[in-house]
């Protein structure tokens, strides 16, 4: 039933493994410039993690053009929790679990 109801709604549509949110978790975290630190846990951090991944992965090149994606677009994420889990957060951030290969 839920995916009728997403299916006539939503264009594109990915299912990503955990290294995705953990990329998403670490960058969240560790801002570059004046950017806001947020600390966002893996349900929060994946969107940001698959938007790096698009704009950074030569591998992922055809699903960025399929988007049209490109150093001038505005991509909206939204982070829908913290830290919620203090242990996975830092075995993820600190420790390097799920690394991205």
């Amino acid at each position: 039933m839920v995916w009728d109801i997403i299916s006539k709604y939503v264009k594109y549509f990915v299912s990503v493994d955990d290294s995705y949110a953990a990329v998403g978790m670490r960058i969240l975290g560790n801002p570059l410039g004046y950017d806001l630190k947020i600390i966002s846990g893996e349900s929060g951090a994946v969107t940001s993690g698959v938007a790096y991944k698009l704009m950074t992965e030569d591998s992922l090149y055809k699903y960025k053009e399929e988007l049209e994606l490109d150093e001038n677009s505005v991509v909206y994420c939204v982070s829908t929790e913290g830290d919620t889990d203090k242990e996975g957060y830092r075995d993820i951030v600190w420790n390097g679990k799920y690394p991205f290969l």
